[in-house]
């Protein structure tokens, strides 16, 4: 009798109403003064031989590390339950868990008083701080009885610390920089590494034991073994001498080999990541056990489709793998699909499939739940999978939940004309409409064939359509593309091409770069190829060809050129008449937007300049750059009015700016916001909160609350007193 071939289609439904559900919960949670609503939960960043999640060691809680904090979950709903922001700055990836799940460490990232800070893992208050590194700290892990900490440094320094009296031993190693530090299973050894090079240490005596190029490692559950690769073998050594007990070929020598051991030490399991070829060897005696081979067309297959473009991309490159608690099943993944192995027969067993691909696979320690990290090979989103396993019968496996995407970095935000929707544009990944009273997504922008890099947006006068630009991603050449929405839909309208190559070094943020005109009929971009564009705004055709391929006659207006360099910023002043660009060129010109001929040009900046924006009477232009100078000019004289610093002391570069609806205050966005007095020409208040560079700022149309988007993947609204 043929097995059978199952399919189970997770809906749209399913996975887009759990964020709406539990929205109204967490928005709230643990915001910097003055703010009332955060959207989004923080990027998750990808770093090899980093997890970003973990598992309480009950199984019944899941935590996740983004870029604001951490974040816990109910293992079996998914629902959040608590965000825990300490001291982070920005690391997660730093940030570490106690084994006894009381407590989690972080670095402080402050270069005049570095060190490491002790939290209550349930309550997030600071427990003690460690002191005693004079560098930066670059990694930390905690011994297996969690007594011990081992932390390492820019310096090369690495230190061992007895948590419960603070005192710590200095070893200076080798490294130039101690990249990360791992404890063996058993306590007795760390092992320190940097670019390639492994050393072990013995705690006890703090000496180094040899190592002989140790590369790509796993510790064997009892501590007494470590694994790795090196070119073309893979190597046994014994953990407490670091000499080679055996070592034996790999399949695929030119790429990177997985490796994996059961929880009783007995087997490795070993793939190179352009194969799908599993090998397991008894570590007893040295032997090949079996390689895993199956049929994947005669397993159970749960497709989950999340309602967007599917793209099949045909591929066996190894991503992840890691046994399960009782040994008896491998999960291993691959582009789009998760498989799930019987190590005792060699049979396949399950598989997942998705569009884009799995990072990262963990099973809770009762073996009952897979969670698996889902990243679109073109975007930075990092959704999580949390899937039922049960090993005795694969009819029961299936998708429990689903933790909504962390988004990568905002790049440009935008209210609606009436202010009640904000719209976000992200680099590699969709547009999105949020409610900006209950913080919950209003619209997903879809229909689009391939994923951008959106720099910029920007909402019609009617607020009828979304103007975005974008770069594409496809070429290597990078070029700027406008693409027009439908607000009502979410549905791509039509793309306007015109603009060039890059010139300049690099793709940075142009988060004002694209704008209408006050009668919403023409609308202004500027681009990292030099120029100043003005399209017609027309009702685009039907036709997908022609949606696609961009309309080159009877949609361009006109092209401004005369920058040397890449256009970050343009504005259109209030009455239509004036264009004003800001380039990395270190000027700013105003240009007839009729004749579109030059009509001034600034030149006070001595750095590249970021933004341009007029203030709502169009009597005063505000300018800032890389510096964090602003100045205030008189558009019609040409006269400087006055100079702000944002922030003198580090020198940070300013992002954005924004005008109040009544033209007093202005709005600038680096690492901070600063709030300024135009009227007193000083500095009113500043906000402060994220954890990552302001990268777009803006009013809303009543002038109550002001919105910021930051690269640490989320937006805060903040109230402003009236």
């Amino acid at each position: 009798m043929k097995p059978t071939r199952i399919f189970i289609t997770i809906l749209l439904s399913i996975i887009t109403f759990l964020p709406q559900i539990f929205a109204e919960d967490y928005t709230r949670w643990e915001l910097p003064e003055g703010a009332k609503l955060r959207l989004g939960k923080g990027k998750i960043s990808h770093v090899a031989g980093r997890t970003s999640f973990q598992f309480s060691p009950d199984s019944s809680e899941f935590i996740v590390f983004s870029s604001i904090g951490i974040w816990v979950y109910n293992a079996q709903t998914g629902k959040e339950i608590r965000l825990l922001t300490g001291s982070m700055d920005g690391k997660p990836n730093d940030t570490i868990i106690s084994p006894d799940w009381q407590t989690f460490a972080s670095p402080i990232d402050n270069s005049e008083n570095p060190g490491i800070q002790l939290w209550d893992l349930h309550t997030g208050r600071l427990q003690t701080t460690l002191e005693g590194h004079k560098r930066g700290v670059t990694a930390i892990a905690y011994s297996p009885n969690g007594e011990v900490l081992a932390s390492g440094d820019f310096d090369g320094v690495m230190k061992i610390w007895n948590i419960g009296t603070g005192q710590h031993r200095h070893i200076q190693t080798p490294h130039s920089i101690v990249s990360d530090v791992v404890f063996s299973p058993n306590g007795q050894t760390i092992l320190s590494w940097h670019s390639g090079d492994f050393l072990l240490w013995d705690v006890d005596t703090a000496k180094i034991k040899d190592t002989d190029g140790i590369r790509r490692i796993v510790y064997s559950p009892d501590g007494k073994l470590l694994v790795g690769t090196n070119d073309w073998w893979i190597h046994l050594w014994d953990a407490e001498t670091g000499k080679i007990k055996m070592a034996f070929k790999v399949q695929a020598p030119r790429w990177r080999t997985l490796l994996s051991i059961t929880p009783d030490g007995k087997t490795l399991a070993s793939v190179s990541q352009n194969n799908d070829k599993v090998q397991l060897w008894d570590l007893q005696t040295q032997q090949l056990k079996k390689t895993l081979k199956g049929r994947p067309e005669l397993v159970k297959t749960i497709h989950v489709d999340e309602g967007e473009l599917f793209f099949q991309i045909s591929s066996k490159r190894v991503s992840s793998m890691v046994f399960s608690p009782d040994g008896r099943t491998l999960a291993l993944s691959t582009q789009n699909e998760i498989q799930l192995w019987d190590t005792v027969t060699g049979k396949y067993k399950l598989k997942l499939r998705t569009k884009g691909s799995f990072h990262h696979l963990l099973f809770s320690p009762d073996g009952r739940t897979l969670a698996a990290k889902k990243g679109n090979p073109w975007r930075n989103e990092s959704g999580i999978f949390l899937l039922n396993i049960d090993t005795a019968d694969v009819r029961k496996c299936g998708l429990r939940c689903f933790l909504p995407p962390h988004r990568p970095r905002v790049h440009s935000i935008a209210f609606s004309p009436n202010g009640k929707t904000l719209a976000s544009g992200y680099e590699r990944e969709n547009i999105r409409l949020w409610d900006v009273s209950s913080g919950n997504v209003k619209q997903v922008f879809t229909g689009h064939p391939y994923p951008l890099w959106v720099q910029s947006v920007a909402f019609s006068p009617n607020g009828k359509t979304l103007a975005s630009l974008s770069i594409s991603i496809q070429s290597s050449d990078s070029k700027a593309e406008i693409l027009l929405w439908d607000v009502d839909t979410g549905k791509y309208r039509m793309t306007l091409k015109g603009h060039g190559k890059n010139v300049g070094e690099g793709i940075s943020c142009h988060s004002s770069s694209v704008a209408f005109s006050s009668d919403g009929k023409t609308l202004v971009s500027g681009s990292s190829d030099g120029t100043v564009r003005l399209w017609n705004i027309k009702t685009p055709k039907k036709s997908s060809f022609e949606k696609l391929r961009g309309v080159f006659s009877g949609y361009r207006k006109g092209v401004l050129k005369g920058h040397t360099d890449q256009v970050r910023s343009v504005a259109i002043s209030p009455d239509g008449n004036t264009i004003a660009s800001a380039s990395f060129d270190k000027t700013i010109r105003l240009w007839d937007t009729r004749t579109q001929e030059l009509k001034a040009s600034f030149n006070r900046h001595r750095k590249e300049v970021n933004c341009v924006i007029f203030s709502p009477d169009g009597r005063t232009l505000a300018s800032a750059d890389v510096s964090g100078t602003i100045f205030l000019w008189d558009p019609i004289t040409i006269d400087l009015k006055t100079i702000f610093v944002a922030d003198q002391e580090v020198n940070r570069s300013v992002m954005s700016l924004a005008f109040s609806a009544d033209g007093k205050t202005l709005a600038s966005g680096c690492w901070d916001i600063h709030l300024w007095d135009i009227n007193k020409h000083q500095l009113k208040t500043m906000f402060t909160g994220h954890r990552g560079f302001v990268n777009s700022v803006k009013f809303s149309p009543d002038g109550r609350t002001l919105a910021s988007g930051s690269s640490d993947g989320t937006v805060l609204i903040w109230e402003l007193e009236q």
